[in-house]
């Protein structure tokens, strides 16, 4: 159900600058640097936030 979840991780690409650190310590291996539906694993995201923590210029937020 977390595909059609109003609650998502969202990424201000804007500020991303793909360090690739929000990959590393996602558990689920989602790719949260993407905002797409069609991201791999989007399904998957458990919302423990390890990856708005673990990013080191706060583009990715609830």
């Amino acid at each position: 159900m977390s595909y059609y979840s109003l609650i998502r991780i969202k990424c201000d690409e804007d500020k991303c600058i793909s360090c690739g650190k929000c990959l590393k310590v996602c558990p689920m291996e989602v790719e949260v640097n993407k905002n797409a539906r069609s991201r791999k694993n989007a399904t998957e995201c458990i919302l423990c936030q390890k990856c708005t923590k673990a990013c080191p210029t706060k583009a990715l937020s609830v």
